[in-house]
């Protein structure tokens, strides 16, 4: 959590729908979407379709919650959250490999 509060402090996290939205429909190299454990199947399931759809990779935090991803940002109770700076989502996907990933 250490280095999405790095990004938040940099500019570099979106979240709410409509950001997350646009985010995916941009043209970055690598989009990742990171979502909280405790969000609920149907947020999941249209995440995982979004992804799908514009090639980005969904990270399920299997041992983060909503309220702890929110507090990692400033923010209380977000479900998903994107890392727009391309060198921090690379690390974090490398960070993540012990947490669930979608190659959508």
């Amino acid at each position: 959590m250490g280095l999405l509060g790095l990004a938040k402090k940099a500019g570099s996290v979106a979240f709410g729908k409509d950001a997350l939205r646009a985010y995916l429909r941009s043209r970055r190299r690598n989009k990742v979407i990171l979502v909280a454990s405790n969000a609920s199947n149907s947020v999941k399931l249209d995440w995982v379709k979004r992804c799908s759809h514009h090639g980005a990779t969904a990270v399920f935090l299997m041992k983060t919650d909503r309220t702890t991803l929110g507090d990692a940002i400033g923010k209380n109770n977000v479900s998903a959250v994107a890392i727009t700076d391309e060198m921090l989502a690379d690390r974090i996907l490398q960070l993540a490999v012990p947490e669930r990933r979608e190659n959508c």
